[in-house]
């Protein structure tokens, strides 16, 4: 026992223990998924260069200070465009976009064995059936915690980050959303995000606690159903090819259509759609393909918060029925 027997009370939660991660010396715990990806590359020789998507966060640049960089672009489908000039001592980052092209970066992984490094954050359900690619994750994008990525490699991660902090005091927006909703819990969200940058820590002790009261077979079967049901309403009118059965729990259902101010309309009926990503509007050209997904790509919430009814709901809104 660690702690003190009896007196008051703390919020009593259940313990499923079946978060998808076993910590290890080769799946390391996080605070962030920028932290995973730095942890990857310390056990990694140094690489001349690093090829990034362009259709991506900036935040994955923040790990890489001093090493030159190069961009790559992107099919429709979001398939890698991928750099024909690439060599043996260069590194190629590839996403698993929303969980849904894990075909898309098994098949460009194999052209640059050994140099590949898997950006799934958001891509939390993903598996490497062969355990041969180092990849990095974010679970605070799929359930609620403080702060949180996972480093996993097919090689011992012997230099890891610093033991975590205490994220007790930027866990409030948790409780606001709970108790108040989104927009008063806003501020504090901001908070938090502002108070993991530059930090190179392990996982809080806090967030490996939540992740233990969390149904994590729930959440994955929730949103499978919900994508189902999204994807045989919409796909005739998705832009964007996307599989009829996914291999892992998608983060959201990305729909790209030609209905005008569809974004606008949704946001002002209460819906949240993130543009993935800003800075690729401004780093790219407007008639890329990269450019064009960020600015029509709509992130449909299909969560674990989320059942038909809220689905059915959401199309209504889009499909005006």
């Amino acid at each position: 026992m660690n702690d003190m027997m009896g007196g008051f009370f703390g919020i009593e939660l259940p313990a499923y223990n079946n978060f998808p991660f076993t910590e290890s010396t080769n799946c390391v715990f996080c605070n962030s998924g920028r932290t995973a990806l730095d942890c990857i590359l310390r056990n990694l020789p140094r690489p001349r260069r690093i090829y990034l998507p362009r259709f991506t966060c900036d935040s994955v640049t923040e790990p890489l200070a001093g090493i030159p960089t190069m961009r790559y672009g992107c099919e429709n489908n979001l398939a890698p465009i991928l750099p024909d000039d690439a060599g043996e001592d260069d590194i190629i980052i590839l996403s698993d976009y929303f969980g849904l092209t894990a075909n898309h970066v098994k098949r460009a992984a194999e052209q640059f064995p050994g140099r590949s490094i898997v950006d799934a954050t958001t891509a939390l359900f993903r598996r490497d059936s062969d355990n041969k690619l180092p990849t990095f994750y974010s679970p605070r994008k799929f359930v609620g915690i403080p702060d949180g990525g996972i480093a996993c490699a097919p090689f011992p991660l012997t230099r890891q980050p610093q033991h975590g902090e205490s994220s007790a005091e930027f866990a409030l927006h948790l409780l606001q959303r709970l108790e108040s909703g989104a927009a008063a819990a806003a501020p504090a969200a901001q908070r938090l995000e502002d108070s993991l940058h530059g930090k190179r820590l392990r996982m809080s002790p806090l967030s490996r606690k939540l992740l233990n009261t969390i149904d994590f077979a729930s959440v994955a079967k929730r949103r499978m159903e919900n994508y189902s049901i999204l994807h045989r309403a919409l796909q005739e009118l998705n832009r964007l090819p996307l599989p009829e059965i996914p291999d892992s729990a998608p983060m959201c259902y990305p729909f790209v259509s030609g209905i005008p101010k569809l974004r606008d309309e949704l946001i002002d009926a209460g819906i949240a759609l993130p543009l993935f990503w800003p800075e690729v509007l401004e780093n790219t050209h407007p008639v890329s393909t990269e450019y064009k997904l960020a600015g029509t790509l709509l992130p449909l919430p299909l969560d674990q918060r989320y059942d038909r009814h809220d689905m059915n709901f959401l199309l209504r809104l889009i499909l005006g029925e």
